[in-house]
């Protein structure tokens, strides 16, 4: 990111305020005709829909101002981190108190300006979202080789760093993420602090997670699971989700470094797995359809609102576990003393 001369052109000036917290691209990977999906709607209801009108909130994205609560939130949080990533969170975190203070000086000025007036709202909702663009872009040809089944697109260390990164954001960027962590806590102020504060805080969190996938994927084990039942894999609007099989996913213990299995379909008939587990050998692996039933249902039981199938029989079968697990947090923090 430019720190000293930001130029935007027409067509960055428009504003991103439509923010799909889960790639609206990759959805389609669900689809029969490149546009429309099965999937689970608020009403607990299943629906057909375009990926564009779905997994998406208005203004998710969107700089708020920050307030000394904020920021001593996200510092705090950022402390928890190795001193290189907290140079980075520090170094993404200063653009956006730029902007807050040359907002600030603009406010106070009096005077209207509309080119400045553009340029800092076109910062303030385009920025996180072109961030998470980026990161999409940049993994384009290696999903697109890892569909044919090829794995050695990753032997490439920058392709590596740049697939870990993007699976860390997919697990931070999402509505339902932020929901849980909401949920976790009955501290008001820090509630609110979270809440204002998210579309940095979740960003950060990213960072961390993609750098941690990308310090360990020589020990860990990478993997890819091809599908070949009767069954297709869903996707959610969690589609990143730890299925380690030590996990109790019925209280709020925060699993150990060891209980991690990450699984992200990559779509109905292939999965990506970063695991601590010896449950898959390295490189490719054929699963069972009793392996497809038993994630399709941690898929929907760790979803917030979104099950996205290849057909609505499907989502039936699976429909009344959505929501359960942030009910959960929801209903074990309230009885937190």
């Amino acid at each position: 990111m430019e720190k000293d001369k930001v130029e935007f052109t027409t067509k960055e000036l428009e504003l991103k305020r439509e923010n799909h917290y889960v790639w609206a691209d990759y959805l389609k990977n669900w689809s029969s005709n490149q546009n429309c999906v099965w999937h689970t709607t608020k009403n607990n209801k299943v629906s057909s829909n375009s990926v564009k009108m779905i997994a998406k909130e208005r203004n998710f994205y969107k700089f708020q101002y920050l307030s000394a609560d904020n920021l001593t939130l996200i510092l705090s949080l950022s402390s928890k981190s190795p001193k290189e990533l907290q140079e980075h969170h520090i170094s993404y975190l200063s653009s956006f108190r730029t902007i807050q203070s040359i907002e600030s000086l603009y406010i106070d000025s009096g005077k209207k300006d509309k080119k400045v007036f553009d340029h800092i709202e076109a910062f303030k909702s385009n920025t996180i979202e072109n961030l998470h663009k980026a990161h999409e872009d940049s993994v384009y040809q290696i999903l697109k080789s890892l569909q044919e089944g090829d794995l050695s697109i990753l032997d490439d260390i920058q392709n590596m760093c740049k697939f870990m990164s993007f699976l860390g954001h997919q697990i931070t960027r999402t509505k339902s993420f932020k929901e849980k962590i909401l949920a976790s806590t009955n501290n008001i102020k820090l509630k609110k602090s979270y809440n204002e504060a998210w579309w940095f805080i979740s960003y950060m969190i990213g960072m961390n997670f993609g750098k941690s996938f990308f310090e360990t994927h020589k020990i860990d084990t990478h993997c890819l699971l091809i599908n070949e039942t009767d069954e297709d894999f869903i996707t959610s609007d969690s589609p990143i989700i730890n299925v380690h099989k030590s996990i109790n996913e019925n209280d709020l213990a925060i699993p150990t470094e060891d209980q991690a299995d990450f699984f992200y379909a990559i779509s109905p008939k292939l999965v990506y797995m970063i695991n601590k587990s010896n449950r898959f050998k390295q490189g490719i692996n054929y699963v069972s359809i009793d392996f497809v039933q038993e994630i399709n249902k941690k898929l929907a039981f760790n979803a917030d609102q979104y099950i996205i199938g290849t057909n609505e029989t499907q989502l039936k079968n699976y429909k009344n576990l959505v929501g359960k697990r942030l009910k959960i947090i929801k209903e074990l923090s309230s009885l937190k003393v």
